[in-house]
């Protein structure tokens, strides 16, 4: 066991992608209890910058380009530098990658925490069980990683610290009418299988524009898709694609008044401000990455072979055989909710 009064700096290592950042706020969380002296650190990549300043109990962001400037090794080596200046007593690697472990032992922490997989329990002093043997949610398998340093906690909550100049440049952005209800809609995941069919979208849409102003989300890469979507849907909607940085986001996010999404990153940060999601999921399991909110729900096939891992699908009757009737409905019940 560590003792707590020997930790004063934390450094967490999270690689991967904005749901992942999101969903390790319990974890964060339970550190920050665990010691409660410690200033604790964030490594991410570039992609996630804006979510990990977000989290409220990280103070400082430090980026981890892998793909970009930190594939020259000189400018590795002066990342490392840095982070060994920082001289973190605990690095924590969140993720299975063997790179994140490297960079834990990188640090020269004493105490250096991750898991098991691909060789990487020689670069760590205290190591985690990479296996899952049962179904559980992404942040209830992020919280066991801490069992090792004997931290145990029952708080999955999200939480995401929102930028008073996010909501000044979202609000200049978009004017929402508040004698309207307010519906975004996240019809692409990144990854096309995560995706429902347009032909659904499209009735959602024009059901959903009856009763509420309509916006549809996306990245800047989505555009022309969103923008197609749209005109199918007899441009009853306002398509929103790169318009928000993930910050104004997290605003536009949490004044409206439905999110509906595939499994993908804003519905992680939906749930994190509060908003009320129904998740559209198809191959991924929603047991796992699905939304959490005591409004939340969740639309799903499951056919025989759900949950999938497959990178094509000759069929993708997960989402194929989800009618748009059902969408609708459990979408009009939740603003109908909201109502009342």
């Amino acid at each position: 066991m560590i003792k707590p009064e020997t930790i004063k700096k934390i450094l967490v290592i999270n690689l991967a992608f904005l749901g992942d950042i999101i969903l390790s706020t319990p974890a964060i969380k339970a550190l920050n209890a665990a010691y409660p002296e410690a200033e604790i650190h964030m490594l991410v990549v570039p992609a996630t910058d804006q979510i990990a300043r977000g989290n409220p109990y990280v103070g400082k962001v430090i980026l981890y380009d892998k793909r970009g400037i930190h594939r020259n090794l000189l400018q590795l080596w002066q990342l490392v530098k840095r982070l060994r200046a920082e001289q973190y007593d605990l690095a924590v690697a969140m993720n299975f990658a063997l790179r994140s472990a490297l960079m834990a032992r990188a640090t020269g922490a004493r105490y250096r925490l991750g898991y098991d997989a691909q060789h990487a329990a020689s670069f760590l002093t205290h190591v985690a069980d990479s296996s899952r043997t049962k179904v559980r949610h992404e942040t209830e398998n992020q919280l066991a990683l801490l069992a090792p340093l004997g931290i145990t906690a029952e708080d999955t909550s999200l939480a995401f610290r929102i930028d008073s100049e996010a909501a000044q440049k979202m609000e200049q952005k978009i004017k929402l009418d508040s004698a309207r209800l307010a519906v975004a809609i996240c019809p692409y995941g990144r990854h096309p299988l995560n995706s429902w069919t347009d032909t659904g979208y499209s009735e959602l849409i024009q059901s959903l524009s009856q009763v509420a102003d309509c916006y549809l989300i996306g990245g800047q890469a989505e555009k022309e898709a969103l923008e197609k979507l749209n005109s199918q849907a007899g441009g009853s909607t306002t398509v929103l694609a790169g318009t928000l940085d993930v910050g104004e986001l997290a605003v536009f996010l949490r004044k409206i008044d439905l999110l509906v999404s595939v499994d993908t990153g804003p519905l992680h940060l939906a749930g994190a401000v509060g908003t009320p999601i129904l998740g559209i999921f198809g191959r991924s399991d929603f047991r796992i990455w699905g939304p959490r909110g005591q409004l939340d729900k969740v639309v799903s096939k499951q056919p025989a072979c759900w949950p999938c891992y497959q990178r094509t699908c000759p069929h993708h009757d997960c989402m194929r055989q989800l009618e748009a009737r059902e969408v609708i409905e459990r979408a009009l019940g939740m603003l109908n909710h909201r109502i009342s």
